[in-house]
């Protein structure tokens, strides 16, 4: 059982964003506005992905993530609020504030650093799930 899931590219005039391209952003649809919003100052996309919450700061080409679902090795997740580094954001201009904790990200080094992230999670939730 599966369904049908979307990616995207999004254009700037500070250039092109292709890091959410082989990401499953938008799930059984392709209407990218339930998914993206621009901020009031129009300095920042919020991207809500199927399984991450992504702002995106426009002008830097940087993202950073407020929410993420990790995975584990034997079907274990976890929803959460990333927390990498100490550097804290706090980016409003949404229909909500938003208090970022994984740093922003050049696009080029995003799915590196994020997957460094993932793999550090993923370490911590199997040895908690193997100390039960």
């Amino acid at each position: 059982m599966g369904c049908d899931a979307y990616g995207m590219t999004i254009k700037t005039n500070f250039g092109e964003i292709e890091t959410f391209r082989d990401v499953p952003v938008m799930i059984g649809q392709t209407d990218h506005s339930k998914f993206v919003e621009q901020s009031s100052c129009k300095g920042y996309l919020l991207i809500k992905g199927a399984f991450a919450t992504y702002i995106v700061d426009i002008k830097d080409q940087t993202i950073s993530v407020y929410r993420a679902t990790v995975r584990g090795v034997n079907n274990e997740w976890c929803d959460e609020n990333p927390i990498y580094g100490k550097e804290t954001c706090h980016v409003q201009g949404f229909s909500r504030h938003y208090h970022l904790q994984f740093p922003f990200v050049r696009k080029d080094r995003f799915h590196q650093v994020f997957g460094d992230y993932e793999a550090l999670r993923r370490r911590q939730i199997q040895e908690l799930t193997n100390a039960l």
